[in-house]
C-alpha cells in the first residue's frame, strides 16, 4: 500500500502538459500560457505626458515662481490620440494633456494648475520645471523586445490588460483539461427526484464537478453509473473518448459490486495502483490509457473530496501547464488535541481562524467519511501521522481549503 507521497509521485509522473494553442486573448483568462511572451513594441510606445499641461521648454521656465511669473505663448494644442505638427520654440509651449505625445522642442510638462491664463493666446508659468519632468519615456514601463510574461504564468486580469496593451489580440496556452466525473451506485439519485428507501441523493457529482472547474478544468458530468459492467463500461469509455482525464467516483473497493477496477481492464486500462495509506480515501485506484488519466475515488463524499484535493488535483493543475500545484499550507497552532489512534495518516478537517499574529486550528467534531457538514464548515486539512497526537498549543500544517479566510 502506497503512502500519500509515493502515489502523488507515481501520479505526477504519468502527466503530461496539454497541448499548445492559440486563443483569443478575451478567450484565455485562468489558462496557462505555454510560451513566453515578448514585447513588439516598448510602452509607452512614445514620449507622452503624465499630467494635462502644458509641453515647455524647461530652461524657458528655470525661473517661473509665483512672484515671477514666465509668459509663454501656446502654439499647438495636443489632446491624446493626436500629434502636434508645431514645433515649441523658445518662448513658446503647447498645450496638452495626458497620454498625448511630446511635441518637438519640448522637454518638460508644466502642470495646468501651475499655470493661469495671461492674455489672448499666452500663459504665464508659476513653477519651474526640471527637463524630463511629469514626461513619461517610451519604454520606461516595457522594452520592445523584453519578455514580460513567462511560460507556466496562470493568466489573470493583469496580464490580459498586458498583452492587449502591448496590441496581442492572442495567446499560446495549454488547452483547459477535459475531466469526466462519473458516480455509481444504484442508490444514488439526482436532487430534486424523490428518494425511495435506501436511496441517497448525489453530492458527490456537484462538489466533484465544482472541485474541476475550481482547478481550472472543465467538467464532463458522465452522470450516475449503475452497479453492472454493462453501464460502467460504457459511461466510462465514452469518458475516456470525450475527456483527457476521468474520474469515478465509488466501487472500487473489495465488495461484489465493487466492479470499477475490473471494467477499467476490460477497456484497457492499465493500472498503476490501488490503495492508499491514508484516511479518509484507502480505496483508490490509478489507471492510465495511452495519455488519458483515469482516477478511481472511494464514494464516501469526504473520502471523495480529501482524495481528489490530495492527489487529483495537483495532477491536474501540472496538466494545466503550472509547476505550483499544491493547496497552500500556514503552520497554525493546535487550539485543541488532534487524536490519531489509526494505522494511517489522518487527514483531519478543522477550522482555521487567524488569532492576532498566529494562526488557529481546531479539529471538527465528526471525522466520519460520510460527515460531508464537517468538510463544507472546514477552512482546512491537518494531516495527523499514523498512532500520533498533535496536542493543544504544538505546532501543525495547516492545508488550506478554498474559501477559508
Amino acid at each position: 500500500m502506497l503512502t500519500v507521497a509515493e502515489a502523488k509521485e507515481v501520479i505526477l509522473a504519468a502527466v503530461r502538459p496539454r497541448a499548445e494553442v492559440a486563443a483569443p486573448l478575451a478567450e484565455t483568462l485562468d489558462c496557462v500560457l505555454a510560451r513566453d511572451v515578448a514585447s513588439p513594441v516598448n510602452l509607452p510606445m512614445w514620449d507622452n505626458s503624465a499630467v494635462d499641461g502644458y509641453a515647455v521648454r524647461a530652461s524657458d521656465v528655470s525661473e517661473a515662481n509665483e512672484n515671477n511669473p514666465i509668459h509663454l505663448r501656446v502654439v499647438t494644442r495636443v489632446p491624446a490620440g493626436t500629434t502636434a505638427k508645431v514645433t515649441v520654440e523658445p518662448r513658446t509651449c503647447g498645450r496638452i494633456f495626458t497620454g498625448a505625445p511630446i511635441p518637438e522642442g519640448a522637454d518638460a510638462v508644466v502642470m495646468q494648475e501651475d499655470t493661469h491664463p495671461h492674455h489672448e493666446g499666452y500663459i504665464a508659468v508659476t513653477e519651474s520645471v526640471e527637463p524630463g519632468e511629469n514626461i513619461r519615456r517610451a519604454g520606461d514601463d516595457v522594452t520592445k523586445n523584453e519578455v514580460v510574461l513567462r511560460a507556466g504564468t496562470r493568466l489573470g486580469p493583469p496580464q490580459l490588460g498586458l498583452a492587449a496593451a502591448l496590441g496581442m489580440s492572442q495567446l499560446v496556452i495549454h488547452s483547459r483539461p477535459r475531466v469526466g466525473v462519473l458516480v455509481t451506485g444504484a442508490e444514488i439519485v439526482e436532487p430534486g427526484r424523490a428518494v425511495r428507501d435506501s436511496q441517497v441523493y448525489d453530492a458527490n457529482s456537484y462538489a466533484l464537478c465544482a472541485f474541476v472547474k475550481q482547478a481550472g478544468c472543465e467538467p464532463v458530468e458522465l452522470g450516475i453509473a449503475d452497479d453492472t459492467r454493462e453501464d460502467l463500461h460504457e459511461k466510462i469509455d465514452y469518458g475516456l473518448s470525450e475527456c483527457d482525464a476521468v474520474i469515478t467516483v465509488g466501487g472500487v473497493s473489495v465488495g461484489e459490486h465493487d466492479l470499477v477496477k475490473d471494467v477499467l481492464t476490460e477497456l484497457g486500462c492499465e493500472q498503476r495502483f490501488w490503495k492508499i495509506a491514508m484516511r479518509p480515501g484507502k480505496p483508490f485506484v490509478f489507471a492510465k490509457r495511452e495519455a488519458k488519466l483515469v482516477f478511481g475515488l472511494p464514494g464516501n463524499p469526504v473520502s471523495a473530496g480529501v482524495t481528489f484535493l490530495m492527489l487529483v488535483r495537483p495532477a491536474l493543475q501540472k496538466m494545466r501547464g503550472l509547476t505550483e500545484i499544491d493547496l497552500p499550507t500556514v503552520t497554525a497552532e493546535a487550539a485543541e488535541d488532534f487524536v490519531n489512534s489509526g494505522n494511517r495518516p489522518h487527514y483531519m478537517r478543522a477550522s482555521l481562524q487567524r488569532h492576532g499574529e498566529k494562526w488557529l486550528v481546531k479539529p471538527m467534531p465528526n471525522q466520519g467519511s460520510h460527515a460531508i457538514s464537517s468538510f463544507a464548515n472546514a477552512g482546512c486539512l491537518v494531516e495527523v501521522p499514523e498512532a500520533t497526537t498533535i496536542p493543544s498549543g504544538q505546532s501543525a500544517r495547516a492545508i488550506r481549503l478554498f474559501g477559508s479566510d
